[in-house]
């Protein structure tokens, strides 16, 4: 999900968990996984499409601070 449609699933109340976990595709960066109340899972996308990943775990916090969330699990 792109972070316009995160956003608005946060201001809804529909997002149950936000978890930070390593990226599938390389294991030195990191990725945000939110799962709706519903149970449906989605990963962060930017605006073309792709899974926003981030070298450090301070880059994917300070963009869930953007996005407006105050707690995320992280699991390494």
């Amino acid at each position: 999900m792109k972070k316009h449609e995160i956003e608005a699933l946060r201001e809804n109340n529909r997002v149950d968990a936000v978890k930070i976990v390593r990226s599938p595709s390389n294991a030195r960066e990191w990725v945000v996984l939110f799962k709706e109340i519903e149970g449906k899972s989605f990963f962060l996308i930017s605006d073309e499409d792709q899974v926003c990943s981030y070298v450090t775990l301070d880059a994917a916090v300070e963009t869930l601070d953007a996005l407006g969330f105050a707690r995320a699990e992280i699991l390494f």
